[in-house]
């Protein structure tokens, strides 16, 4: 007996889980001390199924060996390579490496019978091919057996190695980035990171870092884990990888993992285990952003592997040690820059100290001489003595500076000494004040002053105080326009509290910190003037300081400033050695000319810049000397500094110049915008606006882009000329500057632009002189200059530019989404090509709708290089609407050829006008002539566009329709914008179109005459439509009655005539039953098309029919046709196929006269052409009998006869056509006939319909059985032997064919019995058709059917069952009318 094949049931024991069941099945546990499976007791079996069932890791050993058996858990996650070796053997093989570990806590739970406990125990497993260090939390519980023995233990156990190495490096990396230093040195950084790692010997046993040199090697700097002076620790490594460790992949940024061979690593450290590791990583030490600063030897844990996590992990260590090494060099530079900046720092303030004195001996003699003179101001006359005040003003203002950088250099050198001096803060203060009160007034603001004694002297240095003073005064006037200053003195408990405030423009928030900070200015304020050199303040607070007080602003933006001084009373605060008494003090402000005559030259001039010296007659005579005949140049400077401004302004006056001066560069903007200069001088630095600002906004504006500008600037240097000329200014003048050399530049740059704007007026003239509109585009498409003629055209002037993208011209994307998508893609190409030419839709200012063709080129503007685009366009409104008017007619025309009834001619204009205007809706109403006023809806209406009906209207629109039924015909109404409709004849009355358009816009005079004329031609058409309709339908008659009446369900067939619209033709088809049974089929083609062709047809089909009848022969029948056809015109070489089937047995006896071979396609896809009896054409001559042939229908096979038109097409064969019809019916087959028909025509219809007459026949044999008799059981029999026989000729299977005998004899005698049980006289039918590869049968009965009572006892009601039984597919549909049976079988 041979042992069973196939896979073995599991044993149930094992059935928990399939596949270590399976696994524990092949193990031979009859050689284990456990014995066959079926031995085992219920215990043993019960604790196996526990055991793997669960999902949690379990182990279990059992018996005197303590046998092995674990689950799929276990398996996955602790087992590894030693499964399925471990199942069936001894625990104590099986974890033979951990048995110390683990066998005494085993030997207890069997000895005592108690559970055991232990959490995250580290065991050296061999799991995965070598030895690794594990972590497992455990319970070792008791198994007992049937008797309650102790005979096994069960480990339950969850694996925590992961966790446990992971919080061990997580705690490494956490204590490297938490040292609380902020700032070491690189020996202290890595002597902290060297104390981190040390902590962590069991990843990383031991460690060394080398940090580069600038030859490429690297020394040692950081070591744990490894004494001094160790082979495998050198001092230094070389470039070149000849020592212990490699270098250059550390210097590339790559890592390097080296294997420890003793040979070459002898006594390497063990680190926290008792064998040395086996492997180490080399990783550099990279910072972000740049190159490796060093490399880091990390020695790994033999007992893990090297995976991603734990080279991650090294990576990070890596990391942490190279950003600490950046930052301690970083921090270490910064030191070294410190260093350096405070020597720079000490040598400027040394520079400033030595320059302010060398400064001051010339100043001396400039100041003395010019005071001698001034004070001889008789020995002057009236210009000299102005350039003397110049000089003095400026000489001051100078030595200002010159002492208060003195000072500067002073307080930081720490040489700054203080007297100071008792006195009454409040009347010396008031003093000091009263010095501006003349300068405040003169601005138009109020000067408030009150200082009352504190009660107690004040111990001041008076120097430095009227510096404090007089510097919050100039700066408080400096920016106030409006209001007032106010000046106080307060005490305040031990303080005495001074007060500077004012009403000016204020500070804003975000530059308050910084108010105080030496040369720190505040850009882009309104202020009087832009000079200043940013130390005022930073000063103010140094001398506040000395004097062991403080100072504090508060400011508004917009509503003012306050300052606050706090000086102790008293002098307990100051050195002994510093203070001195009263009677020393001075009484008078020494240094006060200086700070007013600066803030006298902020204000306006009273002379409001007299006339100057030279005589009108003599000016004139300069200017003409110089620019020749002509207007005066005028000139605008602009300059914050009064005396600069007086001082340039009178040197072009004497130069023949028109001079105008303006204070700052906002005012020099809306001069120049008011009246445009010749030239504009202006200084760089100013409030409000300053130079380059000027000069940005006047070269963005297109009114004073050509203005010349000369920029003065005390900026020396090539950077910033070249930054003034990048502005755009003409030219840059530095100062200190000759007369001489300013009047020079002036000159030339008046000649150049009056040079420029020549040109421009000719360039101007010329462009206003061209008929068609011209712009220019920036080149982002914004047009910025136009011409007269643009104007004129869209409407929108030359004050307008620039006109930014979209243009107001644009039509409106929400309203006219086409031309607005029209615009946008020519703009698009507009920016994207060097030139082009495009056609497109515009809107003019009023509103009305424009097309232009526009031309355009890029160009390069010369000064500055940026690209621009120059264009032309010219109105073709009247061309567009002409094409427009052209090609709609032609659209129209063709629609109204084309089309074949009233209704399509109306439908088919409502879109063509839909079309044209891109309109909402077109809507068509056609209401008869008789009776119109009193219908309230027409007789028939059409919507083109938005689907609507006639009473989805609004009753407006309703009423305005039926308003124009007897209006006068083709006058439109637009009165309505957007809105138009027009009235004309139909044949069957009045059609009135409504047109609604998109946007709300005028329908313009072109659109006016459009809608007329294609409203005439709509008439005209619809005449004609109307007559060929009337013929079509004659024709038809005529049509209909030559091809006779509908063949029988045996036949599909099709035709369709090529000649439009009157939809008759040459070609025919007929069906023609002989008196013996049998059945004629002829298809003919005559030549030609329509009427004429159809004439032809009839008489050739009614003789063949006649010849058939008397001589049912197809080749006498040809023959004697073709006789005929040569005596009829028209006749001659038509083509016909003739043949005569007998329907019982399927034989066809066939001949053609030049005919397309018919096509036979068989049940099973077989196909074959009906070819052998083909010759010429009928009436040409052939002087031999006409052959025939004879050929058999098989079952279920499908025959098709043509016309040529169905398989010709334009350069192909007839042969390619003819494969093509072969394959829709091979693809079709087994579809009915009727279908199939309908598919052949569909499949092969052309792209450009057919070209010639189509006529097709198709015959599938046998022919549905059709059979209607009397509900009487007694023609049961008659009806089962035709559907016999007709089951024979399909070729159905006598076995199948018994069946549906069966299934159909059922059915008639239910349809008879429960029909008719109640309803005598009633009548039953049986239709049978056969497909290629079904059968459908249909019994169709005029009775009622009785509700189904079923009996299970009975021997009857059980036919319907039986017909599913039989059938495949049966349905039962009762109705009001009878019921019938549908019932469907695949043919074997």
């Amino acid at each position: 007996m041979s042992a069973p094949r196939g896979p073995q049931p599991l044993p149930e024991v094992f059935s928990a889980d399939p596949a270590v069941g399976a696994d524990l099945a092949r193990v031979s546990w009859e050689a284990t001390p456990l014995g066959p499976v079926a031995h085992w007791p219920q215990s043993l079996r019960t604790a196996v199924s526990i055991l793997l069932s669960s999902r949690f890791p379990m182990w279990m050993a059992w018996g005197p060996q303590l046998t092995f058996f674990c689950n799929a858990a276990y398996r996955r996650g602790t087992l590894g390579r030693k499964y399925p070796w471990a199942l069936g053997r001894p625990a104590r093989e099986v974890w033979a490496e951990i048995w110390p570990d683990i066998g005494p806590r085993i030997d207890r739970v069997l000895s005592t019978g108690e559970a055991t406990w232990d959490s995250a125990l580290l065991l050296f497993l061999e799991r995965s091919g070598y030895q690794e260090e594990t972590y497992h939390t455990f319970s070792y519980s008791p198994l007992r057996d049937d008797d309650g023995v102790v005979v096994g233990m069960l480990c339950v156990v969850s694996e925590d190695t992961q966790k446990v190495i992971s919080e061990r490096q997580m705690a490494t990396l956490r204590d490297l980035g938490s040292d609380p230093s902020v700032v070491r040195t690189e020996v202290e950084t890595l002597a902290f990171a060297d104390r981190q790692l040390g902590n962590n010997m069991s990843d990383l046993p031991f460690t060394l870092t080398y940090l580069f040199d600038d030859d490429g090697g690297a020394r040692l700097a950081g070591a744990t884990g490894v004494v001094g002076g160790h082979r495998i620790a050198p001092s230094r490594l070389a470039a070149d990888d000849s020592g212990v460790w490699p270098v250059s992949h550390a210097v590339s940024g790559e890592s390097t993992v080296v294997d420890l061979v003793p040979d070459r690593y002898p006594q390497v450290p063990t680190g926290a285990w008792d064998a040395p590791p086996v492997q180490a990583l080399v990783v550099p030490l990279l910072q972000q952003g740049g190159s490796p600063s060093g490399l880091l030897v990390a020695a790994l844990n033999r007992y893990r592997p090297l995976d991603e996590t734990y080279r991650g992990f090294v990576t990070l260590v890596a990391g942490h040690i190279a950003a600490g090494v950046g930052s301690a060099r970083n921090y270490q530079a910064q030191q070294q820059r410190a260093e350096e900046l405070a020597e720079l720092d000490r040598a400027k303030t040394a520079f400033f100290s030595n320059i302010s004195h060398e400064f001051r001996t010339p100043l001396t003699l400039i100041l003395d001489p010019v005071a001698e003179m001034r004070g001889r101001g008789a020995d002057f006359d009236e210009p000299t003595r102005e350039e003397l005040d110049i000089v003095w003003r400026n000489g001051l203002r100078l030595a200002k500076l010159v002492n208060t950088l003195l000072d500067f250099s002073r307080i930081e050198a720490g040489r700054m000494r203080a007297r100071y001096v008792p006195v009454d803060l409040g009347a010396v203060t008031a003093e000091l004040a009263s010095v501006f009160r003349s300068a405040i007034e003169r601005a138009g603001l109020a000067f408030t002053v009150d200082c009352p004694a504190v009660g107690e002297p004040v111990y001041i240095d008076r120097d430095m105080w009227e510096k404090v003073v007089f510097n919050l005064l100039s700066n408080a006037l400096k920016f106030t326009f409006d209001g007032g200053i106010t000046v106080g003195v307060r005490r305040d408990g031990a303080e005495a509290v001074v007060t500077v405030a004012d009403t000016g423009v204020g500070v804003a928030a975000d530059e308050m910190p910084r108010l105080f900070e030496r040369f720190h200015r505040i850009d882009n304020v309104r202020a009087r003037s832009n000079e200043g050199s940013g130390i005022g303040l930073a000063l103010v607070r140094e001398l506040i300081e000395l004097h062991g007080g403080r100072i504090a602003a508060d400011s508004t933006e917009g509503v003012g400033t306050t300052f606050t001084i706090r000086l102790p009373v008293g002098s307990a605060h100051l050195p002994a050695d510093a203070i001195v008494p009263a009677t020393d003090a001075r009484t008078r402000a020494e240094s006060a000319e200086a700070y007013l005559q600066e803030a006298m030259r902020w204000l306006p001039s009273e002379e409001a810049f007299d006339a100057p010296p030279v005589a009108p007659a003599s000016r004139a005579s300069a200017a003409s000397a110089v620019f020749g005949a002509g207007a005066t140049p005028r000139v605008l400077i602009a300059d914050d500094n009064s005396d600069m401004r007086e001082y340039v302004a009178r040197l072009l006056r004497n130069d023949g110049y028109l001079v105008d001066a303006v204070t700052d560069g906002q005012s020099a903007l809306d001069a120049i915008r008011a009246d445009t200069p010749d030239m504009v001088v202006s200084d760089v630095m100013m409030p409000r606006l300053d130079g380059l600002q000027l000069v940005a906004a006047l070269r963005s504006d297109p009114r004073t882009a050509a203005v010349p500008v000369l920029l003065l600037s005390a900026r020396a240097g090539q950077e910033a000329a070249i930054d003034g000329l990048q502005a755009g200014a003409d030219d840059y003048l530095v100062k200190p500057f000759a007369a001489a050399e300013l009047l020079a530049r002036v000159r030339t740059n008046v000649k150049l632009a009056r040079l420029r704007n020549h040109h421009a007026r000719w360039r101007t003239a010329l462009v206003d002189s061209l008929q068609e509109a011209f712009f220019v585009c920036d080149e982002d498409g914004a047009v910025i200059e136009i011409n007269a003629a643009f104007t004129d055209i869209l409407g929108f002037g030359v004050e307008g530019p620039p006109y930014l993208p979209w243009q107001p011209w644009w039509p409106a994307a929400d309203t006219d989404p086409e031309a607005h998508r029209q615009v946008s893609d020519a703009f698009t190409r507009m920016l994207s090509e060097p030139n082009g030419r495009f056609t497109i839709p515009v809107t003019h200012r009023n509103g009305h709708r424009l097309w232009i063709t526009v031309a355009f080129n890029k160009i390069e503007e010369i000064d500055t290089g940026r690209k621009m685009l120059v264009g032309t366009f010219r109105d073709v409104t009247a061309e567009h609407y002409t094409v427009q008017r052209e090609t709609a007619l032609a659209a129209l025309n063709e629609q109204l050829a084309s089309a074949d009834t009233l209704r399509d001619a109306v439908r088919a204009a409502a879109d063509e006008l839909n079309a044209v205007w891109r309109a909402n809706h077109v809507l068509a109403a056609t209401f008869p002539t008789e009776d119109a006023e009193n219908l309230s809806e027409p007789i028939e209406f059409v919507s083109a566009g938005k689907h609507l009906r006639w009473h989805d209207l609004p009753a407006g629109t309703q009423q305005e329709i039926l308003a124009l039924r007897t209006a006068d015909s083709l006058v439109a109404d637009t009165t309505e914008p957007g809105t138009a409709r027009i009235a004309l004849q139909h044949p069957r009355g009045v059609l009135v179109l409504h047109l609604q358009l998109a946007e709300r816009r005028p329908f313009t005079p072109e659109d006016h005459t459009l809608l007329a004329v294609l409203a005439g031609r709509l008439g005209q058409g619809l005449q004609r439509v109307h007559q060929l309709d009337q013929q079509r339908e004659t024709a038809l008659a005529l049509q209909h009655a030559i091809l006779g009446p509908t063949v029988s369900s045996g036949f599909a067939v099709r035709y369709q005539p090529a000649t439009r619209p009157l939809q008759v033709g040459g070609d025919w088809y007929d069906v023609v039953n002989l008196d013996d049974g049998r059945i004629a089929l002829i298809v003919g083609d005559c030549v030609g098309h329509g009427l004429p062709a159809a004439t032809v047809m009839g008489q050739l089909r009614s003789a063949c029919r006649a010849l058939l009848l008397e001589h049912p022969s197809p080749a006498a029948a040809l023959s004697a046709l073709d006789r005929f056809a040569a005596r009829l015109p028209g006749a001659r070489c038509t083509t016909a196929f003739c043949a005569v089937l007998t329907p019982e047995t399927g034989e066809l006896v066939y001949s053609s006269a030049g005919h397309p071979p018919p096509v036979l396609v068989l049940a099973d896809g077989g196909t074959r052409l009906l070819d052998d009896a083909s010759v010429t054409p009928l009436g040409l001559s052939y002087d031999h009998v006409r052959p025939e042939s004879r050929d058999v229908i098989p079952p279920r096979a499908t025959l098709l006869l043509y016309t040529d038109g169905l398989v010709e097409r334009r350069r192909e064969s007839l042969d390619t056509g003819i494969r093509r019809l072969t394959g829709v019916l091979t693809d079709h087959r087994a579809v009915a006939l009727d279908d199939l028909a309908d598919e052949v025509m569909s499949k092969l219809t052309p792209h450009y319909g057919y070209q010639d007459d189509v006529a097709l026949m198709m015959y599938r044999q046998p022919a549905p059985l059709e059979i209607e008799f009397a509900a009487d059981a007694n023609e049961l029999a008659p009806t089962r032997g035709a559907l016999r026989a007709w089951l024979t000729q399909a070729g159905v299977a006598p076995a199948q064919a018994l069946d549906v005998l069966i299934a159909v004899g059922e059915a008639l005698a239910n349809a008879i019995e429960h029909g008719h049980r109640d309803r005598a006289g009633g009548t039953v039918s049986l239709r049978a058709t056969v497909l290629a590869d079904r059968l459908h049968v249909a019994i169709v009965d005029t009775g009622v059917w009785k509700p189904p009572n079923f009996d299970p006892a009975a021997h009857r009601g059980r036919g319907i069952a039986l017909m599913r039984a039989l059938m495949q597919d049966v349905s039962i549909e009762p109705g009001e009318y009878g019921t019938t049976i549908n019932m469907h079988a695949r043919i074997a």
